[in-house]
């Protein structure tokens, strides 16, 4: 596999009137091109900087954050970002949220809009393109809310808990959705979340960090057969073991 993105020697200091507080150490982490990493650990131990520091909104106080070996230092296209909500806008149909990433990043045109709209038809929300958020269900959202990522072509895909706000039985539709589209597109994914399940069934590595301030305590590699669903992979013997494992690890 092919080494695409490379947080070496990672380190956050937040200044503020009451004084320092160190969120990141020394946080090391290599993806692969077309891995499916999920990052699990404490509250407030830094999970969702990362994934800012990755995309470009913050800048670590130490150490390098590199695509492709282009180090970040603002913003990029190469990297898409999906939020715990799917801040689709309620005015505007599906089809104009889906072309709302291009036209912010200023690259709507003839090309982009057709591949967009390729995508909205690859993947059944076309006969939702003139509807309206409000009349879709839960995971029709967030489905929208991952083609409009996708519509831009990133590199990388940043998933914020992209489940959470969802009810359990959607929470795993959405899930195996999510991971389908991903490897279809064959993107690369880093998953950020509260839930040890979701990132065992949706993973190639798990990247457990410390109590703040967050650093690498443990990397674990994960052995399913690559044609399980998500949903499949719990019905798995050792799904239990690495949730086991990986709780043990996170008190």
């Amino acid at each position: 596999m092919d080494k695409l993105l490379c947080l070496d020697s990672i380190s956050l200091t937040y200044h503020t009137k009451k004084g320092e507080t160190l969120a990141l150490d020394n946080l090391s982490i290599d993806v692969q091109k077309n891995q499916f990493i999920s990052i699990v650990g404490p509250s407030g131990c830094g999970k969702t900087t990362i994934l800012s520091i990755i995309s470009g909104l913050i800048k670590p106080s130490k150490g390098n954050v590199t695509i492709e070996e282009e180090q970040v230092t603002k913003p990029s296209s190469k990297v898409g970002y999906m939020f715990q909500r799917d801040n689709l806008f309620e005015w505007l149909t599906i089809e104009k949220n889906v072309l709302l990433g291009l036209e912010i990043m200023h690259k709507k045109n003839k090309e982009t809009k057709e591949y967009a709209k390729a995508l909205i038809k690859k993947y059944g929300l076309e006969e939702f393109s003139h509807s309206f958020p409000s009349e879709l269900s839960g995971g029709m959202r967030q489905r929208t809310a991952l083609i409009r990522t996708l519509a831009t072509k990133p590199e990388i895909l940043l998933l914020d808990e992209p489940c959470s706000a969802l009810d359990y039985q959607t929470r795993l539709l959405v899930q195996d959705d999510i991971k389908s589209i991903i490897n279809e597109e064959q993107k690369t994914a880093i998953l950020v979340t509260h839930d040890i399940s979701e990132a065992i069934s949706m993973s190639d590595k798990i990247i457990i960090l410390s109590h703040r301030p967050g650093t690498v305590k443990k990397i674990v590699e994960l052995d399913f057969d690559k044609k399980l669903t998500p949903f499949e992979r719990r019905s798995e013997p050792q799904f239990s073991k690495y949730f086991d494992m990986i709780w043990r690890e996170l008190l």
